[in-house]
């Protein structure tokens, strides 16, 4: 699936993430998860799915993704153009990020 950055709190104190959107997420994940394993780089990291996750904000977070992200070149992106990821769906409540 292609999924989209993430960005929020400040420039000093960043935090991202990867938003999937609201049709990924009906169409992807389960409601009854309350975590998702991400491959990033070979190694799977567990991220939570926030109450919020089927209604306003359909994305996970993480200081991995950021680290990630950086170590890609994918960040900064213009404002209003966020960087574009596949999310792979490996089978049940997994999943593997990678670059396009």
């Amino acid at each position: 699936m292609i999924a989209k950055g993430w960005f929020g709190g400040s420039t000093s104190a960043p935090t991202y993430g990867i938003r999937v959107g609201r049709p990924n997420a009906r169409q992807h994940f389960d409601k009854s998860w309350r975590t998702i394993h991400v491959e990033i780089e070979g190694q799977v990291h567990i991220f939570s799915l926030s109450s919020t996750f089927w209604t306003t904000c359909p994305e996970f977070r993480g200081g991995v993704i950021g680290d990630w992200l950086r170590r890609n070149g994918l960040v900064p992106w213009p404002s209003g153009n966020p960087t574009v990821v596949e999310l792979l769906p490996l089978g049940g409540d997994r999943f593997r990020l990678q670059k396009l």
